[in-house]
């Protein structure tokens, strides 16, 4: 990916494009960026994604295979050390939080005219990337269905009976959301893996709470995946195959995707 236009280089050799397409030197409003974002991130072409991420999420939450993670997590790593570790991971998907993304894309474009530096653009992007990423978020929870782990009932899809709407963390989308883009927006490699390795954090911590079975964290985070990839054009997830195992003494998921 090649940056035109600022950068900003902050102390390490971290460069985060602060204008990254000829579009933004029009100045495009807020709402034609969504509408442009709606229209490239729902659309038919997208429709192969949807289908595969339902695939995997709807193997691991209508079979055994939820629950034995569940299991697993449970009786291997769930602790008051990762309680604690939770408590603070999971905030970053909370609503209160969105209001910093919100606040930083208005100080982007009334202020400076989108030409702010890094930092107001990050927050930009993220914002239009929840607003986008949402209403499909929430419309997969109502379709799906789904119970919470904390219900005391198993993950099996309860299609369009409305009793439980959890079958797509919105903590977890919503806490992947400004690392996924914060990825995109660097050149720098190391800052890059570091970024994507922290953008499952909040889903991890809903499993460890109790709130989402595995499928359920995995395909919030997986509808994130998606959102950056289609706003920022980085990322390929629909070259990566997630292959879930488990067994009466082994619990794995594999991703294989080509480089």
């Amino acid at each position: 990916m090649h940056a035109s236009g600022q950068s900003l280089v902050l102390n390490q050799p971290l460069a985060l494009s602060s204008n990254q397409s000829p579009s933004l030197n029009s100045s495009p409003s807020f709402i034609d960026d969504l509408k442009t974002g709606y229209g490239n991130v729902y659309n038919s072409h997208n429709l192969p994604w949807l289908g595969k991420t339902w695939l995997v999420g709807g193997i691991l939450a209508n079979t055994d295979l939820d629950h034995k993670i569940q299991k697993h997590y449970n009786d291997s790593f769930l602790s008051k050390s990762s309680d604690s570790f939770s408590l603070h991971t999971e905030k970053i998907g909370d609503k209160s939080t969105t209001l910093l993304y919100f606040g930083l894309a208005a100080v982007n474009r009334l202020a400076c005219d989108r030409d702010c530096g890094v930092i107001p653009e990050w927050g930009d992007r993220t914002a239009q990337a929840l607003l986008i990423g949402l209403p499909g978020v929430w419309a997969s929870q109502a379709i799906l269905g789904g119970a919470r782990p904390s219900h005391g009932e198993g993950s099996d899809w309860s299609v369009l009976q409305f009793k439980y709407e959890h079958a797509v963390s919105g903590h977890a989308f919503v806490g992947a959301i400004p690392f996924l883009t914060a990825a995109q927006m660097t050149e720098n490699p190391y800052a890059k893996a570091a970024f994507y390795a922290l953008s499952p954090l909040t889903a991890a911590s809903r499993v460890n709470d109790q709130q989402h079975y595995f499928s359920q964290a995995l395909m919030g985070w997986l509808y994130a995946m998606k959102v950056a990839e289609v706003l920022n054009g980085d990322l390929q997830p629909e070259d990566a195959l997630v292959l879930p195992y488990a067994d009466e003494d082994t619990v794995l998921l594999s991703v294989i995707k080509p480089f």
